[in-house]
């Protein structure tokens, strides 16, 4: 692939760790999100998500100051979990931490746990000097697989889950209902998305029923996909978001060939039919 020099200035990849991280937990249902970090950190977060329109209401920020990197940033992690009022019936509480609480080693997971009144608590240590979005997205990801532990379950034929999804993404959500649809078309079904907006828990709990794990991008899904392999049994394959008629039915054949699949004739049709539709096919 030729080197892209404006990579870097693109959505994802000029967004930090901690956003990656914020993105993943925002993503679940009733998730209640702390940002333990300094104020501007947690204020950029925000700005870049809602710029996207990821609904950020369940966000909250510990607003580390200048004295906490001297005497520890713990209190004002309590302060933070009070005013999310985290209750027993919320989804998750999830928790990224950015580079100066990171460096002081604040106790994040015991002081969380005296506050989680039952609720599965994930942490990811998502400071700047961690990496980017992608490096963020997959440390909040299995952070969160640890807290819910899915366990092996029989798998459902023909089912599928795509890892390395992100809302963030230009045109995202479009892109993701026209690929489920197609998938529903060529027989395939679609268990789980990570990161797609609304996830509940129990389908991440749900993860092991699908019978292949498909890597949509591979910075942020190949280390989650590897992990559910050996956690769950699941098998992968990497098959980048598609762009235009002729990739769409590249991936799709793709990932129909791991389960001895022919693509149906009305699929065909219909990917010809989106073809002519595209002005550049």
């Amino acid at each position: 692939m030729a080197h892209d020099p404006l990579a870097k200035w693109r959505p994802a990849e000029a967004l930090p760790a901690i956003t990656g991280a914020a993105a993943v937990f925002l993503s679940i249902a009733g998730a209640k999100v702390i940002l333990h970090s300094p104020m501007w950190c947690a204020a950029i977060t925000e700005m870049r998500l809602e710029a996207v329109g990821m609904p950020c209401e369940g966000l909250f920020s510990s607003f580390v100051e200048e004295d906490d990197l001297f005497f520890g940033g713990e209190e004002a992690l309590r302060e933070a979990l009070l005013e999310a009022q985290v209750v027993r019936g919320d989804a998750l509480l999830g928790i990224a931490v950015n580079c100066a609480p990171a460096l002081i080693g604040d106790d994040v997971r015991g002081v969380a746990a005296a506050f989680a009144d039952g609720v599965p608590v994930a942490v990811a240590e998502a400071g700047g000097f961690t990496g980017e979005f992608d490096d963020g997205y997959a440390k909040a990801f299995l952070s969160v697989l640890e807290a819910l532990a899915p366990p092996r379950v029989d798998k459902r034929p023909n089912t599928v889950n795509l890892i390395g999804f992100s809302a963030v993404d230009h045109n995202a959500i479009g892109t993701l209902q026209e690929l489920k649809r197609l998938l529903s078309l060529a027989r395939i079904k679609t268990n789980l998305i990570l990161g797609e907006p609304e996830t509940s828990l129990e389908s991440i709990r749900q993860a092991g029923c699908a019978q292949l794990n498909v890597i949509v991008h591979e910075a942020r899904g190949g280390e989650i996909a590897r992990a559910l392999k050996t956690r769950l049994e699941q098998p992968f394959i990497t098959a980048p978001i598609p762009h235009g008629s002729k990739e769409t039915r590249e991936w799709l054949a793709t990932i129909a060939s791991y389960f001895r699949l022919t693509l149906p004739s009305a699929l065909e049709k219909e990917i010809d039919r989106l073809k002519a539709d595209t002005p550049h096919g």
